[in-house]
């Protein structure tokens, strides 16, 4: 039975990280939780007691997935074509069952060995208009874009506030950290974002501006994010989709794990 989630909060999606399975894929969409703003419902496939299955609808063009082995993938397949078209983002082995005809997907990427490095990023937390402007400005072009390009594709004030909205109640929330380098105080050369969710650490968006790549900047950030948040119990991971990306990343001490497969169900 699918049962919708009245209250989406980071201690919800902490909650369900104990009882659905302990993946990167179940972690992705755990974090989609964290968006508020773009996420039009989320549910919970139950059967007794026990929690098998959690749909995320965000956008009204895109739905997470992740179910456990004892999930009811013939109820999730006929829920997510009533969603209407939306692609579907799930774990490659979990795809067929879920009647997911797949067209692409990206890599998962988790941190294996802790860089050094990260002392030229420095923590932010305001004055964060000019790390959004320039994730919008080098969407479509950056080395190191962690998140979904088609996020910050479309620029006006409304998705600013949106992006504000969660990057700013994470920081006063604790659980999301803003790194940045600067040259003087205004000047802008790369920034990046996390956000942590029980033993999980998610990197978002990492981008530096187009005039100062190949410099180390951004790497400076991925390392910062790193060093600041990595513990005994804590993973470390992101999302990329091309070869070019994942090797930005490598250099940092992360390791392709899995994928997240991408496709729509027909209707």
């Amino acid at each position: 039975m699918l049962k919708v989630i009245e209250n989406l909060s980071a201690d919800t999606a902490k909650q369900l990280f104990s009882v659905l399975p302990d993946t990167l894929c179940t972690a992705f969409a755990l974090f989609s939780l964290l968006d508020v703003h773009r996420v039009d419902g989320a549910w919970v496939q139950t059967e007794g007691d026990s929690v098998t299955a959690l749909v995320v609808s965000e956008g009204q063009t895109k739905a997470y997935v992740t179910a456990s082995e004892n999930a009811d993938f013939e109820e999730l397949q006929y829920f997510l074509r009533t969603l209407g078209g939306v692609v579907v983002h799930c774990a490659p082995e979990q795809a067929e069952r879920l009647g997911v005809t797949p067209f692409s997907k990206k890599s998962l990427m988790e941190l294996c060995t802790l860089p050094d490095g990260g002392k030229q990023a420095k923590t932010v937390n305001d004055n964060l208009r000019p790390i959004y402007d320039l994730l919008v400005q080098a969407a479509s072009t950056a080395v190191g874009t962690a998140s979904s390009t088609a996020d910050f594709q479309k620029y006006n004030d409304r998705a600013y506030k949106e992006w504000l909205s969660k990057t700013a109640r994470g920081i006063f929330g604790g659980y999301t950290v803003v790194k940045a380098v600067y040259v003087g105080e205004n000047a802008l050369l790369a920034a990046g974002v996390a956000d942590v969710l029980g033993d999980y650490v998610y990197i978002r968006d990492v981008v530096t501006d187009k005039d100062y790549r190949q410099m180390g900047y951004g790497t400076d950030c991925v390392r910062g994010l790193c060093a600041d948040l990595k513990t005994d119990t804590n993973r470390i991971f992101l999302l990329c989709g091309d070869l070019k990306t994942e090797r930005f990343y490598q250099k940092s001490g992360f390791v392709r794990k899995g994928y997240i497969q991408q496709g729509i169900v027909e209707l």
